[in-house]
């Protein structure tokens, strides 16, 4: 938590043992929930205003030896394997308060480019303006309560997703129990198709 200018800010990071990304593809057909839910309950609770969920990978990153570098670009070079991925608040004052070193370029922390005038790079960041934070957490509490709603019911039919030749079933131990077969019972996948910038945030919109 930090104090801006506008307001109190929230960034939530999560620990993870692999590289992880925030995909809105995924957050629009409800496969990735947890970030961002934990964001809407904080910030509501504690009336802060969301400036970013992050990933942070623990798995120490190796670096091929090269005798042409010093100590300190091996150090560079590693710090920027721990570069935090996510979605970040389109707001230079708050992306500065996040990397204070950050003047233009790159950050060496979170998913954030800065171009002349300090402009942030939309094609080379991960960020959402203010209102669009408003519209995922308003997505996010709908699609909750959608499964609820379903689990509430008894809907438990067995259509894992499919999205780009990957699936769930693939490394799952209980295909014993749920016996998903697509040659039997009429069982078929969940298929979810690779959706555009606009047409995700079109999605949300609804």
């Amino acid at each position: 938590m930090a104090k801006g200018e506008k307001g109190n800010y929230l960034r939530i990071i999560d620990y993870k043992s692999s590289v992880k990304d925030i995909d809105l593809n995924n957050v629009v057909y409800g496969l990735q929930l947890q970030l961002l839910t934990y964001m809407d309950a904080v910030s509501k609770i504690e009336k802060l205003e969301p400036a970013g969920v992050l990933y942070f990978n623990l798995i120490e990153p190796i670096i091929k030896a090269d005798k042409r570098k010093t100590e300190e670009e091996l150090e560079d070079e590693i710090r920027k394997r721990f570069k935090m991925k996510g979605l970040i608040l389109a707001d230079v004052k708050v992306i500065k308060m996040m990397d204070k070193n950050l003047e233009k370029g790159y950050s060496d922390m979170i998913p954030v480019y800065l171009g002349k005038d300090e402009q942030i790079s939309e094609k080379s960041s991960s960020t959402a303006t203010k209102e669009q934070f408003e519209m995922l957490q308003k997505y996010i509490i709908k699609t909750i309560k959608t499964i609820s709603k379903e689990i509430l019911s008894g809907k438990i039919d067995m259509k894992p997703y499919y999205k780009n030749k990957k699936t769930p079933c693939e490394y799952c131990e209980y295909k014993s129990i749920c016996q998903f077969d697509r040659n039997k019972f009429c069982n078929d996948y969940r298929y979810i198709s690779e959706l555009k910038k606009e047409e995700i945030w079109e999605n949300l919109k609804k």
